[in-house]
């Protein structure tokens, strides 16, 4: 198993909207490795796994590689299942010195799955 090749196998959609806004569409496989042990008979997508897909959207939308400083809050309020489409709403604040300051919030239809508040760094 591949975390970056999970997220591209799954990656519906990135754009930029503009400089600072991303919107990102993705839908994850029943089949992926991640959902086998995440959990048996009530699969969904493992919190570490949604960071790393609003990193993974950061990262194609800038044309870069980043890594992850630090993680400054994070609200799970709702599971995502497999086969669930899931869209990411993203704000990116570029500071000077190579840090993006992002704050996503993850939508499964019209509920918020969840918030995201990190900041990255460039590589």
């Amino acid at each position: 198993m591949s975390l970056y090749k999970d997220l591209k196998d799954s990656e519906i959609s990135i754009s930029k909207k503009y400089h600072q806004h991303i919107q990102a569409v993705f839908r994850f496989k029943k089949e992926l490795d991640l959902f086998k042990g995440h959990f048996p008979g009530n699969p969904i997508l493992p919190g570490i796994f949604q960071i790393e897909m609003v990193k993974y959207s950061v990262e194609k939308s800038f044309d870069m590689c980043l890594s992850l400083k630090s993680v400054k809050k994070t609200k799970f309020s709702n599971l995502i299942h497999p086969e669930k489409t899931v869209y990411l709403d993203i704000m990116v604040k570029k500071e000077d010195n190579s840090l993006f300051n992002v704050k996503a919030t993850l939508r499964v239809d019209d509920t918020i799955a969840g918030k995201i508040n990190m900041i990255l760094i460039e590589k």
